[in-house]
């Protein structure tokens, strides 16, 4: 027999064997790629998810109110941030002799930033009426929202419609 077609002097891979190897490392690659590639969400399921924390705020029996607030006088376009009515207690000094009582601990009511973790963090928000508010029955004051990115004309902003019942839905530009 001849020393080329043995066994032991073979050198390098098959077709078969390199197809093996490249199928297997493809599977392994469309497994891996979706939970270490960066994801992108878009900004009306961040939208809906605050809106939705700040509804869950409320419905536990702290009122919420979200507001924008811009960095500039000249726009009304912003950064959202929450707020929501916490209790402050006053030194007992300044309203006890004006109450004529020292047994009495006064309290009052106070709009406080409060930190929820799914808000937009872009900037170019605007809210008409300029504050949503929840309410403890799970309901929300009706608003439209709309966002716009840098270089974003107002008529090209994403739009959207907040109802009574906190369902934030998009609005659909027109075409003509």
């Amino acid at each position: 027999m001849p020393t080329s077609l043995t066994r032991n002097n073979r050198r390098g891979f098959t077709l078969v064997e390199i197809l093996i190897v490249l199928s297997i490392v493809g599977v392994l690659a469309s497994v891996m790629l979706p939970r270490i590639s960066f994801y992108f969400e878009p900004s009306s399921a961040v939208l809906q998810r605050a809106i939705e924390e700040a509804a869950d705020l409320a419905l536990s029996g702290t009122p919420v109110r979200l507001s924008v607030k811009s960095s500039s006088v000249s726009t009304k376009r912003g950064v959202i941030f929450a707020e929501a009515l916490r209790q402050k207690e006053v030194p007992e000094d300044s309203l006890s002799a004006f109450l004529g009582t020292d047994k009495m601990k006064p309290v009052v009511l106070e709009w406080q930033n409060v930190k929820m973790k799914n808000l937009p963090e872009d900037e170019g928000w605007r809210f008409e009426p300029e504050i949503i508010y929840f309410y403890s029955d799970g309901s929300c004051s009706p608003a439209k929202i709309s966002q716009a990115g840098k270089n974003i004309s107002e008529r090209e902003a994403d739009q959207y419609i907040l109802t009574v019942t906190g369902y934030c839905m998009k609005v659909e530009k027109n075409t003509y």
